[in-house]
């Protein structure tokens, strides 16, 4: 637009020569460059006219590592040709910048695929795609939009972990994990609003009439035990950023443990500690799991909350029939005090350690093993490269040398239990 000022500029002093002189040459020169000008204009604005994009999405949810897949189109649905369109897809999503200059002629179309990588969970705006074009002089950029806004949605990396295990909650007859009846006992205790996955058999008609949007029934799931998974989402204990970050590992043991979990029919819930405190009260209903993953996925590493706060933030929900999984990358070996007093009320809990001297930070996890160990309690370590399943596989006990893997016949017995 710069370009059309100054052609304006000129043009105006042109005329004003004109009119000054006299002199024929000026108004010719006048006469031009107004036709020039509005000749431009006028080109550039056909070509946004008559034009038709279409962006088609395989899906709205992505896990990290996937891909999302675009089909862009655009139809010239006129009869005048549109030599030059640049088209551009507007998103926050890093890494994907979807993109090209088209030539159409008269009821032509083109059509092309785009593939970006997801490697950052999080949720992202696609959209609307930004069509721009100019005319052969380059005086005028005009630009308009297509398609409405889309958030997509990059879910945290699912592993699968069949050996991880858990101490049983306070419950007689329990083992170290126990199974949980797949059925809800037929008292409804409250209604939430629908999510994907929940079955048209829980909506709860009268509700869903007066505040017209579908609700769900809440089962209360009787006298059976909980599991909270809490994950430590505070910005100064955490190592590096970008996708080797610690918190995005948190995220991903939590999505893991989770999956785990509600595979053996327990009821989870998840806490995080970030700028706010995030709540998901336990839960084995279908949908569950979706929510789960989509609360993980807008998780930030921006809270200023020690876990040792977060967990007395935690206690009131916590009760005899509660475990607790801790998912930290802080070594600070005093946190684990903070849970002595609801180990004393009969919670039980264990710790998954994220070691960050392997993402290269100066702390090592040693005083933290021991911490935790001494206790009596199970702690995963987790370092940077390792494979999930090995390394949530084997717990850390005290032992008469120090802390070491859990072996012998204690492990034998845990893993004939999720056998």
């Amino acid at each position: 637009m710069k370009r059309a000022a100054g052609a304006l500029v000129l043009a105006g002093l042109v005329l004003v020569l004109a009119l000054a002189t006299g002199f024929s040459l000026f108004y010719r020169l006048f006469y031009v460059l107004a036709l020039a000008m509005v000749g431009s204009g006028l080109w550039a604005w056909l070509n946004l006219r008559w034009l038709e994009v279409r962006v088609e999405r395989r899906a709205r949810q992505v896990e990290v590592g996937g891909q999302l897949v675009e089909r862009m189109t655009v139809r010239n649905k006129g009869w005048l040709p549109k030599p030059w369109l640049e088209v551009r897809e507007l998103t926050d999503m890093p890494g994907h910048e979807p993109g090209m200059t088209v030539s159409l002629g008269g009821g032509a179309f083109r059509s092309w695929r785009t593939v970006a990588p997801c490697r950052r969970r999080g949720s992202y705006t696609l959209g609307p795609v930004r069509v721009a074009t100019g005319d052969p002089l380059g005086l005028f950029r005009l630009e308009a939009s297509f398609c409405d806004t889309q958030r997509l949605v990059v879910l945290p990396a699912v592993v699968p972990l069949p050996a991880f295990v858990l101490p049983a909650a306070d419950l007689p007859g329990e083992g170290p994990l126990r199974a949980r009846p797949h059925h809800v006992t037929p008292h409804a205790a409250t209604v939430r609003e629908y999510a994907p996955g929940d079955s048209v058999k829980k909506v709860h008609w009268p509700t869903t009439a007066r505040l017209t949007r579908l609700m769900v029934k809440e089962f209360d799931p009787g006298f059976t035990s909980d599991v909270w998974v809490l994950v430590d989402m505070q910005e100064r204990v955490q190592v590096q950023d970008g996708s080797d970050a610690t918190d995005e590992l948190a995220v991903t043991i939590a999505a893991s443990v989770s999956r785990r979990l509600l595979n053996l029919r327990l009821s989870v819930g998840l806490a995080a500690s970030g700028s706010r405190f995030a709540l998901l009260p336990p839960d084995r209903t279908e949908g569950h799991f979706g929510q789960l993953l989509e609360t993980l996925a807008q998780l930030r590493a921006d809270g200023n909350l020690p876990i040792r706060e977060a967990i007395a933030y935690l206690e009131p929900r916590l009760s005899r029939h509660t475990t607790l999984v801790v998912v930290t990358p802080s070594v600070d070996p005093g946190w684990p005090a903070a849970l002595d007093p609801l180990r004393r009320r009969g919670v039980r809990w264990v710790a998954v350690s994220i070691d960050p001297a392997s993402f290269g930070g100066s702390d090592s996890a040693a005083p933290l093993l021991r911490s935790v160990a001494e206790r009596g309690v199970p702690i995963y370590l987790v370092r940077k490269g390792e494979d999930l399943r090995i390394a949530l596989a084997t717990p850390h006990l005290w032992s008469g040398n120090g802390p070491g893997p859990l072996q012998g016949r204690t492990r034998g017995v845990l893993e004939r239990a999720v056998a």
